[in-house]
C-alpha cells in the first residue's frame, strides 16, 4: 500500500488524468439501452447456459474467440444478469488502458511522451464510447497496448520474464479480436527488422525468444483456433465494400469526426515528422543504436504497425470479403495516440507543448459534453424502453413478433411467447389459417422502421387496431388488438358541458387534419397540466353538436420527445402525442366536431375538450 501511495505522490499528473479518465468512462454508464450487438452479449453470456453451451453460443454468434464472453459470463454469475454488470468490466479495462498507454509511451520515447498519451486517450472520444459498451473492443485495445509494451521489452532485455509476459499478452491481444492476428503480424515484422540488424548473438538469443513466445501464443490460442478456421471460409458478410474514402473516415471517426481535432492532430503528426527529420544523430542500423535512437525507433515501429495492420485487412477486403469496420481499428488506435504524443513530447518548448495539450483536452471535452451531448443524448437503439412499455402493458401475455425475436429473450420471461418472424411474414401465416389470426405485439429496430407490402396493410387494416404505438430511438412497438374490439360508441352522458372544457385542464394542438379518399386523419398532442403524460389515454371523438351523438375514431400513441422540450417542463410529456383515422362512411350525414378526450388511470384525472375542427358529412 505504501509503494502504491508513493507512486501516487510521485506520479501525480498521470493520476489526475487516470482519475479524469474513470469519470469520463464511468459517468451515466447505463444511461443508454442495450443495442444489438450487446444483446449479442447477454445472449451469448447467459449465466444459465452451461460451459459448453457458452462456447456454442459464442461459436453461432459471434465472429470472435470466446475468451471475453467467458469472463462476463463468470461476472454474471457472480454481481448478477444485468447490463451495467458487463459495461462496468469495460470501464474498468478502459482505465487500465489509460496507464497501459501511458508505461508503453515511456518505454517507447519518454516519461514525458507516456503522460501525454494517457492524456490524450483519457479523453478520446472512440476509447470513451468503446469502455461505456458490453462488447470485447475495450479489452481488445488494452491488450494490444499492453503486448506492444513487452514486446519492446523483450526485444531490449532478453529474459523469461520477458517472454512470459509478452506471450500471455499478446494471446489475451488475440482473445480480444480476430483482428489482433494483422497486429500480431506486424509484430513479427519488428522483430523481423531488428533480426536483420542485430549481430550473430543477438539474433540467436531473438530466435530463441521469438521461437518459444510463439509456442506459448500458439497453445494459449488453441481454444480459439476451431472458430477462426470457420469464419475464414466465410464468402459474405454484413460490412460494405471499402470506398475510396473508407481509411480516411476510420481516422477521423476515431475523434468523433470533430474537425477541430483532427487539425490539431495533424499539427501534431507535422511536429513528429518535423522532429524526426531534425534528429541530431546520424541513423545506424545496429540494434543497440537503433534502440538508444528512440525517434527513429518509435518511426520504424508506428510505420510498420500502421502499414501492416490498414494494408492487410485492405488487400482482404477487396480481394476476397470486406472487413474494414471502424472498432475493428481500434488496435490502431494506441499507435495514432502514441505518434500524436511523441509530436507533442519532442517540442523542445515546454510552453508550446502543454499549451497545446491543454487545447486538445478542452476542445475534446468541449466535443464530447457540449456538441455530441455524449452523456446525455440517447444514440443508441432503446430495445430497454420499449420492451419495458410492453411488459407494462403486456397484461393479457400476448404474444411479441419481431424480425430480430432472437435478441428478444432477454427482456421477457420465459411465460412470453416470442415469434421471431417480420410483420409480413407472421401477417401471411395469419391470411393462410385463419384461426391462427391473434392479438399481438410488434417490436423492431435497428433501422428498421415500420413498413409492411400493400397485403400485410389490407390485412391488418380490416382485422387490428394499434391501440399502443410506442417509438423511441432506433426502437419501437406497436400492440395489434382485434378490430371486433374496437367500438366507436362512446358515452358523453357525464360531461353536461360539451360546448367547453369538462374536468381538468387539457393542452393540446391538431397539427394535422385532413380528409381524403374517404378518411379522416390527423395528428397532433394533448396533455394534462403538471403531471406526466405516460399514463393518460386519449381518445379522439367526432361530435355531432345536433344529435349530441358521438363517434370515437381509432387512436394511437405516437412518441413525442419535442413537447417535453418545448414546454421545458420538469415532467416527460414524451407520450403525449397521438394520431387517429376513421372512415367517413361509418358515420352518418351531419356537422361533427372533434374533441379530445383524457383520462389518467394514475391520478384518475378526466377531462373532456372542444377543438374548433369540424367536417361536414352530406
Amino acid at each position: 500500500m505504501k509503494k502504491i501511495l508513493t507512486k501516487i505522490r510521485e506520479n501525480k499528473l498521470l493520476t489526475i488524468v487516470i482519475v479524469v479518465g474513470a469519470i469520463l468512462r464511468f459517468y451515466n454508464l447505463d444511461f443508454q439501452s442495450v443495442w444489438l450487438d450487446e444483446i449479442h452479449t447477454l445472449n451469448e453470456a447467459n449465466p444459465n447456459l452451461t460451459f459448453i453451451e457458452v462456447y456454442e453460443s459464442v461459436f453461432q454468434g459471434e465472429q470472435m474467440p470466446p475468451l471475453y464472453f467467458y469472463i462476463i459470463y463468470v461476472l454474471f454469475k457472480v454481481f448478477g444478469y444485468v447490463p451495467i454488470v458487463m459495461r462496468i468490466f469495460s470501464a474498468i479495462i478502459g482505465v487500465f488502458s489509460i496507464y497501459g498507454i501511458y508505461l508503453l509511451g515511456r518505454e517507447m520515447y519518454s516519461k514525458k511522451a507516456g503522460i501525454i498519451a494517457a492524456l490524450l486517450l483519457c479523453i478520446n472520444y472512440f476509447h470513451i464510447l468503446h469502455s461505456q459498451e458490453g462488447r470485447p473492443y475495450a479489452f481488445f485495445a488494452l491488450f494490444t497496448i499492453l503486448s506492444f509494451y513487452w514486446l519492446i521489452r523483450l526485444l531490449k532485455d532478453f529474459s523469461k520474464r520477458t517472454i512470459i509476459y509478452y506471450s500471455l499478452f499478446t494471446a489475451l491481444m488475440l482473445y480480444g479480436h480476430y483482428f489482433g492476428l494483422f497486429t500480431f503480424f506486424s509484430q513479427y515484422i519488428i522483430i523481423l527488422f531488428i533480426f536483420l540488424i542485430s549481430n550473430k548473438n543477438e539474433r540467436i538469443q531473438l530466435f530463441k525468444q521469438t521461437f518459444f513466445s510463439s509456442l506459448i501464443v500458439l497453445i494459449l490460442f488453441l481454444p480459439a483456433l476451431p472458430r477462426l478456421f470457420s469464419i475464414s471460409k466465410i464468402t459474405d458478410f454484413w460490412i460494405p465494400k471499402p470506398t475510396n474514402e473508407t481509411i480516411t473516415l476510420i481516422f477521423k471517426e476515431f475523434f468523433g469526426y470533430s474537425e477541430i481535432l483532427v487539425s490539431l492532430i495533424t499539427i501534431s503528426v507535422i511536429w513528429y515528422f518535423i522532429s524526426l527529420y531534425n534528429r541530431t544523430t546520424k541513423i545506424s542500423f545496429t540494434k543497440k543504436d537503433l534502440m538508444n535512437d528512440r525517434i527513429t525507433f518509435s518511426f520504424i515501429t508506428l510505420l510498420i504497425w500502421f502499414t501492416i495492420v490498414i494494408i492487410s485487412p485492405l488487400i482482404r477486403s477487396y480481394l476476397s470479403v470486406p472487413m474494414l469496420l471502424t472498432r475493428y481499428f481500434i488496435t490502431l488506435l494506441p499507435a495514432i495516440i502514441l505518434l500524436i504524443a511523441i509530436g507533442i513530447a519532442s517540442l523542445k518548448n515546454k510552453v508550446i507543448a502543454y499549451s497545446f495539450c491543454l487545447v486538445l483536452f478542452l476542445f475534446s471535452i468541449v466535443d464530447l459534453v457540449v456538441v455530441k451531448q455524449f452523456y446525455t443524448t440517447i444514440y443508441k437503439s432503446q430495445f430497454r424502453e420499449v420492451t419495458n412499455f410492453i411488459k407494462e402493458k403486456n397484461k393479457t401475455n400476448r404474444p411479441v413478433v419481431s424480425s430480430i425475436g432472437v435478441y428478444m429473450p432477454y427482456f421477457f420471461s420465459e411465460k412470453t411467447e416470442i415469434i421471431n418472424k417480420n410483420l409480413d411474414e407472421f401477417v401471411t401465416e395469419m391470411q393462410a389459417d385463419s384461426s391462427k389470426i391473434r392479438e399481438f405485439w410488434y417490436v423492431d429496430g435497428h433501422g428498421k422502421d415500420y413498413t409492411t407490402n400493400e397485403k400485410t396493410l389490407d390485412f391488418l387494416t380490416k382485422n387490428f387496431y394499434v391501440e399502443d404505438n410506442f417509438d423511441q430511438v432506433s426502437a419501437w412497438t406497436k400492440h395489434f388488438v382485434s378490430v371486433k374490439k374496437f367500438s366507436s360508441k362512446v358515452d358523453l352522458s357525464k360531461y353536461t358541458k360539451i360546448n367547453e372544457i369538462n374536468g381538468n385542464e387539457i393542452t393540446s394542438n391538431i397539427e394535422f387534419f385532413e380528409n381524403n379518399a374517404g378518411k379522416l386523419k390527423m395528428t397532433g398532442w394533448a396533455i394534462f397540466e403538471n403531471q406526466p403524460s405516460i399514463t393518460t389515454k386519449t381518445e379522439i371523438i367526432l361530435i355531432d353538436l345536433k344529435t349530441k351523438v358521438a363517434s370515437k375514431m381509432r387512436t394511437q400513441k405516437v412518441f413525442r420527445p419535442d413537447i417535453t422540450i418545448a414546454f421545458k417542463n420538469e415532467y416527460d410529456l414524451e407520450s403525449a402525442g397521438f394520431s387517429a383515422e376513421i372512415s367517413l362512411s361509418d358515420l352518418k350525414p351531419g356537422t361533427y366536431k372533434l374533441a379530445l378526450l383524457l383520462i389518467d388511470i394514475t391520478t384518475n384525472k378526466e377531462g373532456l375538450k372542444l377543438t374548433d375542427r369540424e367536417i361536414v358529412i352530406n
